[in-house]
């Protein structure tokens, strides 16, 4: 979890060394185990260090090669180093590392390169030669990257925060982004800051003196298909993939930790990793778990999924209470390392839960973020069937279905029915009463100014409305990533803690095996997620295995921020009104806070914490023009 920054002046202009070492030490706390930055004429690069693998222990960044004069900084792990070993002729040893390749890469296919890459990564080259800077992000934008762009310079960094301070830079207000952040629409571009953007995933930067060329270097092939003969094929195929995913993201000069919900992903990376120390295929002499529990009860049912897990040998349980504070606890301290309002109450937590694996000396954690997607979710199969007539498969899937998830198969036909309808029509999102973007908590005259109406079916009722088909869907739920925002969010409380975090089920080669099954392999007898379940057969506990649902978090946020913090949100939102006035329709948002007080608990109040922490980031942040 190490930090890259970069400047260019696009004028020619030579670089000032202090501008470029201000940023970079902006951005000390993701790398305490070196620093560097070079310049020469029009750029400047720098670096803050975190080892991680057992190659960045002795690396330099930036790197500055005189043979070809290409310099580099980058925030990188590559997880195909022996395939580029074969293709680029360099030996895979533990002194090269991993910019090495990447370099090596870039001198091979120029603006290709990211083409052949597997891992997660942020990186900037510079070659003098041409006098260009190219920049790339992984596939999934695991590692972050912003940037501001003008005729006369180009600015990067890991972390907003390294733009604060430029003189060329004027902070200003985006507010469609605050638009887009009260409708709950979460794009993968924009930040809260004019000028400001993160770099799309799986997209790559050249930057010249008077061009600048973005390119998708990757993209899921929606007609991208797999037959294989037999269902144990799948399986087999598939657990090798998974083993793989895993397997690379083991390499660590610190100790590993993993994430341990008791849900379906996080338990299968766990229980994986316990299957290879079982037949050798590994040396890790233990597992670290990390797990939130509720602190008044070790009955629940989320401990006894973990303890599941954690009673097996070689675990090291450690367990993080997640309803003992209010959610605006630390909440200054999250937000300066945010450096913008936030999606997820849970980062509060994981603040605790960060403490605690820093505490443990450990450096690396895998998680299960992003299994959902990638492996599918949901029912919107039953939609598929009820479209194309296929009644008898439909009828018994709804009752398989029904049976393992102990609902009314009545219910389940209705909620059918209402999917059919126009997403644009219904409007109050589905039966089972999910939460839908919408503008109702838009002040009306800031709701036109931006026009949010076209915004929320741009990017959200027409992609939606496309996916009309399961494949179609599962293609849409990949490519919109709703964890991806959650990616960069999480990203800089693991800095913070000197943590990185690696991610299994975004490895390149699962999300393409996993989209390209067929249907009966993801759902089945009505099990979602199927080639999961009954690959880690035998390797998983079977009641997680076949364990239909995870207990929803939301009543823990609801006692941890709307019950702990009530006096402060009333505060905020009746008192400190004004500061919120010109973008959230106060009488709505009153009302939802009114009803809360009277013991009335919806969906509706995520709305208060989205708006109560953007009233307390405009009361904190410094801009360089009225909001």
């Amino acid at each position: 979890m190490s930090a890259i920054t970069a400047i260019f002046y696009r004028t020619g202009k030579n670089i000032e060394p202090e501008i470029i070492d201000q940023m970079t030490t902006k951005l000390s706390h993701r790398g305490p185990d070196d620093s560097g930055v070079w310049c020469e004429g029009p750029m400047g690069l720098g670096h803050q260090m975190l080892w991680t693998t057992p190659e960045s222990v002795n690396e330099k960044l930036p790197f500055f090669e005189e043979d070809t004069g290409l310099v580099i900084t980058a925030d990188a792990r590559i997880d195909n180093r022996n395939e580029l070993s074969k293709l680029l002729g360099v030996e895979d040893h533990d002194n090269i590392p991993d910019t090495y390749f990447i370099l090596r890469a870039y001198e091979k296919w120029k603006e290709k390169c990211p083409e052949y890459l597997l891992g997660d990564f942020a990186f900037v080259i510079w070659d003098p030669n041409d006098e260009t800077l190219f920049c790339a992000r992984d596939h999934m934008g695991v590692k972050p990257f912003y940037y501001y762009l003008s005729d006369n310079l180009f600015v990067c960094a890991s972390e907003l925060k390294a733009f604060f301070d430029i003189p060329q830079i004027k902070l200003k207000l985006n507010e469609e982004k605050i638009g887009l952040f009260l409708m709950e629409i979460e794009d993968n571009k924009s930040t809260f800051y004019k000028n400001i953007y993160s770099l799309t995933p799986a997209h790559s930067v050249i930057i010249t003196k008077d061009q600048n060329k973005f390119r998708k270097y990757w993209e899921l092939d929606p007609d991208l298909e797999i037959s294989l003969n037999s269902e144990d094929e799948y399986i087999a195929t598939f657990l090798k993939i998974f083993e793989e995913s895993i397997n690379c993201r083991l390499r660590s000069e610190f100790s590993i930790g993993f994430d341990l919900s008791g849900g379906l992903d996080s338990s299968s990376i766990v229980c994986m990793v316990k299957h290879l120390i079982t037949k050798q295929a590994i040396k890790l002499k233990k597992i670290n778990t990390f797990s939130f529990v509720s602190s008044k009860s070790k009955n629940n049912s989320e401990y006894n999924y973990i303890k599941k897990v954690t009673n097996m040998d070689n675990i090291v349980p450690n367990f993080i209470p997640n309803d003992t504070i209010g959610l605006l606890k630390d909440f200054k301290t999250i937000l300066d390392y945010q450096d913008q309002p936030f999606y997820s109450p849970f980062l509060v937590n994981m603040w605790n839960l960060c403490k605690k694996i820093h505490e443990n000396e450990v450096r690396i954690q895998l998680r299960g973020t992003g299994g959902d997607a990638v492996i599918s979710y949901g029912t919107f199969y039953f939609r598929e069937l009820a479209v194309n007539f296929k009644w008898i498969k439909l009828m018994n899937e709804i009752r398989n279905y029904s049976k393992i998830t102990k609902s009314n198969s009545f219910q389940i036909i209705l909620d059918i029915i209402f999917s059919l309808i126009p997403d644009k029509i219904k409007n109050l999102g589905t039966s089972n009463k999910e939460r839908r973007p919408g503008t109702t908590i838009l002040e009306k005259e800031f709701a036109k100014k931006i026009d949010a109406e076209q915004i929320l079916n741009r990017l959200f009722w027409e992609p939606v409305s496309e996916a009309n088909s399961y494949k179609k869907y599962h293609h849409f739920i990949i490519n919109r990533f709703s964890d991806l925002y959650e990616l960069e969010e999480m990203d800089n409380i693991f800095a913070k803690h000197n943590i990185e975090p690696r991610y299994p089920f975004l490895d390149k080669r699962l999300i393409e095996f996993c989209y390209s099954l067929p249907t009966d392999m993801k759902v089945k007898f009505g099990w979602s997620r199927y080639i999961l379940r009954i690959a880690m057969d035998g390797i998983l506990p079977q009641e997680i295995q076949w364990r239909p649902f995870k207990a929803e978090a939301n009543n823990i946020y609801q006692n941890n921020f709307l019950i702990n913090e009530k006096k402060e949100i009333e505060r905020i939102i009746n008192e400190k009104s004004e500061i919120i006035a010109n973008y959230v329709n106060l009488e709505k948002i009153q009302t939802i806070q009114k009803k809360f007080n009277q013991g009335i608990y919806n969906n509706n109040l995520l709305y208060i914490w989205l708006v109560t922490q953007l009233s307390l980031w405009l009361q904190y942040i410094k801009l360089d023009d009225e909001y």
